[in-house]
């Protein structure tokens, strides 16, 4: 009786991870559709960029760069659920802390806090991270 239960329990095992798989990519899929589809904002806020004078264009353009490092963050986190890497997770948590240090007005506290986030993730990845399974 217990072969026959283990013979179950990893064909369960693994229609369960296909099924989580595949839930994966289709989440992949809507947050990259979503980026393609936000891009048109992108054009229109350059044209307000442009349209618009020189004290003014400064909020529009801070604006911009957010969309911008909110899609990338967005395609990042697409490529964590297919890809399965840690470097994918470190990835979008680069990108994530350094789009809110650019973007949100932070104290120094902050700004020093996101520094200090931005150097242990280059620590992670330089010497906690293994590339190559032969390294």
């Amino acid at each position: 009786m217990g072969q026959k239960n283990k013979k179950k329990f990893k064909k369960l095992e693994f229609v369960i991870s296909n099924v989580i798989m595949w839930l994966e990519l289709g989440l992949a899929l809507f947050i990259l559709a979503a980026v393609v589809i936000s891009c048109k904002d992108m054009l229109s806020l350059i044209y307000k960029i442009f349209a618009t004078e020189a004290l003014g264009s400064y909020e529009i353009l801070q604006g911009f760069l957010s969309h911008i490092l909110l899609l990338v963050v967005g395609l990042e986190l697409a490529l964590m659920l297919i890809k399965h890497h840690p470097g994918s997770v470190l990835e979008v948590m680069l990108y994530a802390i350094s789009r809110k240090m650019l973007i949100s007005s932070s104290t120094t506290l902050e700004m020093l806090l996101g520094v200090i986030a931005l150097g242990i993730i280059f620590f992670i990845d330089k010497y906690l991270h293994v590339k190559n399974l032969e390294d």
